[in-house]
């Protein structure tokens, strides 16, 4: 009779532990994403826009989509400045040094994806992708 008891309680125990073992592996597949980068990173959606706003160290909206030709206003709502630098090499734009509660414009010229970053502040990167 224990041995039955016994028999039963792992047998129940192996049901509880299968399910969860099953399902969670099958929701998180549903969160990733298909290919190489996550959806956030596919700028292809996103709306064109003609600013790129600088807070908390971080660049808004990242990442940027512009379509060519656009002049884009950055602004820099942190006390610290910051610029906006193409990380490529020639640099395709810069927006020069960009203080607390000033705007300065970029021109994006040419079609392609970019990677920036501030000079002031290397850990700080976004991207923008510009349109024809």
């Amino acid at each position: 009779m224990i041995r039955e008891a016994a028999r039963f309680a792992v047998g129940s125990m192996k049901r509880s532990l299968l399910l969860p073992a099953l399902v969670v592996p099958a929701l998180l597949a549903g969160c990733g994403s298909s290919g190489s980068g996550d959806k956030a990173s596919t700028p292809s959606l996103a709306k064109p826009t003609s600013t790129i706003t600088i807070a908390n160290f971080e660049y808004a909206p990242e990442p940027a989509v512009v379509k060519a030709g656009t002049k884009v206003s950055v602004t820099n709502k942190d006390d610290a400045p910051h610029t906006l630098t193409d990380k490529g090499s020639p640099r395709a734009f810069d927006s020069g040094t960009v203080k607390h509660g000033q705007t300065r414009t970029v021109t994006f010229s040419k079609p392609g994806t970019y990677a920036y970053t501030c000079l002031f502040h290397p850990t700080m990167a976004g991207k923008v992708t510009v349109t024809k």
